[in-house]
């Protein structure tokens, strides 16, 4: 599994770790990590696709962005995401992304934890020897 729990960390929030390869893979393995910690990814069959696109100031910021999108998306139009496709620029600073889910069904998705928020505690990302990795904190 390439992100793991932090029990830990928080008593209020639930905390991971990812890391992957490249900066891609590392913002496609935070967004299964958010939809795992919401719903049982089992759960989730792949009928709708929607488009996310950012420019930020940083490579923290936009991972930051991204991850608040798709709480957002959760909240406003009752969607989750069970697939992405992630092309963060060589800069950092932009990223186009398609996210494959569908329309929240209570009796049929195994819903876990209402994520609030990403906070900033602990965020980061660094890379080491070539693998990108960051520690993110949920507010649940």
């Amino acid at each position: 599994m390439p992100f793991r729990y932090l029990p830990d960390v928080a008593l209020a929030d639930i905390a991971f770790e990812a890391e992957s390869d490249t900066v891609d893979g590392l913002f496609e393995t935070c967004a299964l990590a958010i939809t795992d910690i919401m719903v049982d990814p089992k759960t989730l069959r792949n009928t709708t696709q929607r488009e996310i696109s950012f420019v930020s100031e940083d490579l923290d910021r936009l991972l930051y962005d991204f991850m608040t999108e798709l709480i957002v998306m959760k909240d406003v139009d009752s969607l989750l995401f069970g697939k992405f496709e992630t092309k963060v620029s060589p800069q950092g600073t932009s990223l186009k992304a398609v996210a494959t889910g569908e329309t929240i069904d209570r009796e049929r998705h195994s819903l876990r934890n209402d994520v609030k928020a990403v906070t900033m505690h602990l965020f980061g990302i660094k890379n080491e020897g070539g693998t990108w990795k960051t520690t993110v904190v949920l507010d649940i």
